[in-house]
């Protein structure tokens, strides 16, 4: 076994040559499996990240209506949530509970039974907000209130209440 000199230069004998290829053969099969192992370490890696930025980006989409969430605020802000969620018909529905009324839904109707908000008729929700001072459902600008937020299934914000101190 070994390399031998003939008239036209060095030849390997067969046993080398098998032994030189069934080397160059694992060299390469070890070579792929790294390749592979490092390819699913790398997606699972990439999901890890993909998902946290998802996360992110829900988080981020919905802040101007999560910042409520536990947030004590004046019933003009109140109201002017209202507004412009009735102004840009934005799939939110607001509840207000003065303490003049039980709660009254704007923009949508807010079903507390299967946490669902729909638009349909005969839903009892208001699209403007009471001017007249003495409506049980008027809500004061310089009253408290404090909000909270209501989620779907699929971690969307379909509700912001706001119950009077």
């Amino acid at each position: 076994m070994g390399a031998y000199r003939g008239e036209d230069g060095f030849f390997l004998s067969t046993a080398t040559r098998a032994l030189i290829i069934g080397v160059a053969v694992i060299v390469v099969c070890i070579v792929c499996s790294l390749a592979l192992y490092m390819s699913k370490q790398g997606k699972a890696a990439i999901n890890t990240g993909t998902n946290q930025y998802n996360k992110m980006m829900e988080d981020y989409q919905d802040l101007n209506k999560a910042m409520y969430d536990g947030l004590e605020v004046s019933g003009s802000e109140v109201t002017t949530l209202i507004s412009k969620l009735i102004s840009i018909r934005d799939y939110t529905a607001v509840r207000v509970k003065t303490k003049a009324s039980d709660f009254v839904c704007y923009n949508y109707f807010y079903n507390e039974a299967d946490n669902s908000i729909d638009n349909k008729e005969g839903r009892e929700f208001l699209m403007e907000l009471s001017e007249a001072r003495g409506a049980d459902h008027y809500i004061n600008p310089q009253a408290d209130f404090l909000g909270s937020v209501k989620k779907n299934a699929n971690g969307i914000i379909i509700c912001i209440d706001f119950v009077q101190q």
